[in-house]
């Protein structure tokens, strides 16, 4: 496979193992409508013949990450669903053996702590690179933690500290800790100072935004107007057409990459990708071959050796302005954490705002328009 090139934009690379999960979060970012039902979105892929896969296999995994250059400054973010769940458990840690990235883990600790260790192939130095904030990050999720574990927080919280006892540092400090919680403040997700305080000596704490409409309110701060709530609050009837471009890599459980995570999660829900890659895979990974016929389709496939990351840098037409993913379109600091330095993880240009919503558009934003 032809090495790829890194675009000097490229701020993130997100690989998503698997949408396998065990948990069920109503809040869940992979479930787009917000609807708590993200399995049977997810998993029931299976398209017109049972045969069809939903997943790649490691050493698929390999080859696709080995065409990336290996830089300490930008990991692999290896994502879900529960990414330590890939493969029945052994795909992280074959991926992690067979490429020389650096990695970021997002992950809930479905494993306890020496179940992880054992499976990661002897690849924790690989989990370990120097960063201002843990490359492991950990989500906390109430509802269904208690509902596995008891006390889900004093649990996860035990897990962490457990994980010094295989060769990881935990450590309170962030910029030494392997490991963080991430709590993300929805407000089913309920977070007290005594949680807070718990943890304070033990490992770093952080609490994320909730990203999205919760009971009409909309929740985050977005670098363009209404990307995230245009529809959801009834502030139009119809989605708006824009251009639009990536600074991400974000590449699916098949291969696929795409423009964003509205294109991403939305095919998958329309259960369009597995259909595709099978395409895909009889005809030897020819992408430019590949008809790709629904509402939201990849940008290429990174086992197509003619693929290239220039594709992240094309502006392309959308017409599902309103409908972004609010992670895509947030305002967040860059990977390297810098101080008053903010982005969105894409650029859009070229907004077709009707008439009527100009005067609706909150002042904030109107500077955008």
């Amino acid at each position: 496979m032809t090495p790829l090139e890194l675009p000097a934009s490229l701020n993130y690379i997100g690989a998503f193992l698997t949408f396998d999960c065990n948990l069920n979060c109503s809040y869940c970012i992979n479930d787009p409508e917000q609807r708590g039902d993200r399995k049977a979105i997810f998993l029931t892929q299976v398209g017109k013949k049972e045969s069809y896969r939903t997943e790649l296999s490691p050493d698929e995994w390999a080859v696709i990450l080995n065409r990336i250059p290996a830089r300490p400054d930008l990991p692999i973010t290896f994502q879900g669903g529960e990414p330590t769940l890939y493969w029945g458990g052994e795909g992280l840690g074959k991926i992690l053996a067979a490429t020389e990235h650096h990695a970021d883990l997002l992950t809930n600790f479905a494993l306890n702590p020496e179940i992880f260790s054992k499976k990661l192939n002897g690849q924790q130095a690989k989990l370990q690179r120097a960063a201002p904030y843990p490359p492991i990050r950990v989500s906390f999720h109430i509802k269904e933690m208690n509902k596995l574990w008891g006390d889900g927080f004093r649990e996860l919280v035990k897990r962490c500290q457990e994980l010094s006892w295989y060769g990881f540092t935990v450590s309170p400090d962030p910029e030494q800790s392997h490991i963080g919680i991430y709590v993300v403040d929805h407000p089913e997700n309920i977070v007290t100072e005594e949680m807070q305080d718990y943890c304070r000596d033990k490992v770093p704490f952080y609490l994320k935004d909730f990203l999205g409409v919760h009971d009409g309110d909309l929740h985050g701060q977005y670098g363009y107007p209404h990307s995230t709530d245009l529809i959801a609050r009834g502030i139009h009837d119809t989605t708006l057409s824009c251009q639009c471009r990536t600074t991400e890599l974000l590449i699916d459980p098949l291969g696929f990459v795409w423009g964003c995570h509205f294109y991403l999660y939305h095919a998958w829900e329309k259960k369009e990708v597995a259909s595709l890659f099978h395409e895909l895979e009889t005809n030897g990974f020819n992408f430019s071959a590949l008809r790709a016929t629904g509402e939201t389709s990849p940008i290429g496939h990174l086992l197509d050796p003619a693929f290239s990351l220039k594709e992240l840098e094309t502006f392309r037409d959308c017409s599902f302005y309103g409908r972004c993913i609010g992670c895509d379109t947030k305002l967040k600091r860059d990977r390297f954490a810098t101080e008053n330095v903010y982005r969105s993880s894409v650029i859009i240009k070229n907004i077709q705002w009707p008439a009527k919503l100009r005067g609706v558009v909150s002042n904030d934003y109107k500077r955008k328009l």
